[in-house]
């Protein structure tokens, strides 16, 4: 679904002579991305807990929620590579 997003936004790109162009994701990217996103949303979310602080809680579920999407499409990729 990203890299056919990514697709739609090029082709706009170039109707309008805009000069930048958004990269293929290959599976292993994502996942490393989404492992990313897993450690920094997991410590944003712990450090909203002990804090008490409801704004870095919010940003670290949506951290979480970002690798569990990124962890999905990467499955995909490689299931449709195999």
């Amino acid at each position: 679904m990203i890299n056919e997003m990514n697709k739609k936004i090029n082709k706009i790109n170039k109707k309008l002579r805009v000069n930048v162009e958004l990269p293929e994701f290959t599976s292993k990217r994502l996942n490393q991305s989404a492992t990313v996103n897993l450690i920094i949303g997991g410590g944003l979310a712990s450090a909203g807990v002990f804090l008490k602080r409801n704004e870095l809680f919010f940003l670290g579920s949506l951290g979480l929620l970002s690798s569990l999407v990124m962890s999905i499409e990467a499955k995909k990729l490689q299931d449709k590579s195999e």
